[in-house]
């Protein structure tokens, strides 16, 4: 199956990139009053379907193996509008990483701002809300980033 290895690729050079701490462009959405729940496969796929999208492919990315320190949770979702258009040799992939506290979670953005991975940018967006890191990557991301924002704003309306 060839959706499985490039996903794990996803899941390592995401990793690795985050690890040494990529740059990409960074957007920062104002902090809620309430913590998050905790992370998981099912609440990510019901955001993401409130969202407008699918998870065509999810999996847990090992703290250990992506090298995101100060991460409690995090998972890889491949997605799309439609699973049947879903391309898992392209794919779109949506890296959530939830931290434990905030400071955590801005010391990884402000890693991405070093100069050696300032040419990733187009190839990646970031988005940092809450306690989560979400780190976009593929050819669909800018409208999988609208997506997100948009239910997020839904669910959130005095967020900026």
């Amino acid at each position: 199956m060839r959706s499985v290895p490039r996903l794990i690729l996803c899941n390592v050079v995401a990793g690795l990139c985050m690890s040494l701490g990529m740059s990409l462009s960074t957007h920062v959405m104002a902090q809620s009053e309430t913590s998050p729940p905790e992370l998981t496969a099912e609440r990510a796929k019901a955001f993401l379907t409130a969202a407008g999208l699918q998870a065509c492919e999810i999996s847990e990315i090992d703290p250990m193996v992506s090298g995101v320190h100060g991460a409690t949770k995090s998972l890889s979702i491949g997605v799309a509008k439609d699973c049947a258009h879903y391309d898992p040799t392209n794919p779109t992939v949506v890296n959530v990483h939830q931290f434990v506290d905030l400071r955590r979670r801005d010391a990884m953005v402000a890693a991405f701002q070093e100069l050696r991975f300032r040419a990733l940018r187009p190839y990646g967006s970031v988005w940092a809300v809450e306690s989560f890191v979400i780190v976009l990557l593929g050819p669909r991301r800018e409208e999988v980033e609208a997506l997100i924002k948009a239910e997020y704003q839904r669910r959130n309306p005095g967020a900026s």
